[in-house]
């Protein structure tokens, strides 16, 4: 953070390169291996303190969410996972009344914005609480581990 707050007096009269440095700090955090809610954290804070104009904001946020797709890491604000999960409990009570309030535990504990999605869509075309319940206990289990293929890596064995 105090190379932020150094690139930021560094850069206060450079829009450009203050972008680039901005870039260079937030693909960083992903690099080193920080997890989804410290990237979030820590981007919070040096997009406070590296402010771009509207259109290299624009390119930056662009970058950034290309960035994040390709690492399949959106950014979501704990405060957007509270307001996914409000939607939910809101479609679960419309369809289902309050037996399907009852699930929100469950899905609380996904504690994920993908599941959350994941779920909620399952939730917009489920015609039982079963199907619900289905999708949530899919969602909780843990993620397959891939097998390593014949060229020692993990995944395909296609070059």
């Amino acid at each position: 953070m105090v190379l932020a707050h150094l690139k930021a007096l560094e850069t206060r009269g450079d829009p450009a390169a203050r972008r680039l440095w901005k870039w260079r700090l937030v693909r960083g955090l992903y690099e080193r291996g920080f997890d989804a809610e410290d990237v979030r954290q820590l981007f919070r804070l040096i997009d406070w303190l590296m402010e771009l104009p509207p259109a290299l904001e624009s390119a930056f946020r662009q970058e950034l969410d290309a960035y994040e797709e390709g690492r399949r890491m959106p950014f979501v604000t704990s405060i957007e996972r509270q307001g996914m999960l409000r939607v939910i409990e809101g479609v679960l009570r419309g369809k289902f009344g309050e037996e399907g309030v009852q699930l929100m535990p469950a899905i609380r504990e996904l504690n994920d914005a993908e599941k959350y999605d994941t779920v909620g869509q399952v939730i917009a075309t489920a015609a039982t609480l079963d199907e619900v319940r289905g999708a949530c206990a899919e969602a909780a289990a843990p993620a397959p581990r891939r097998k390593k293929g014949s060229n020692g890596k993990r995944g395909s064995s296609k070059a």
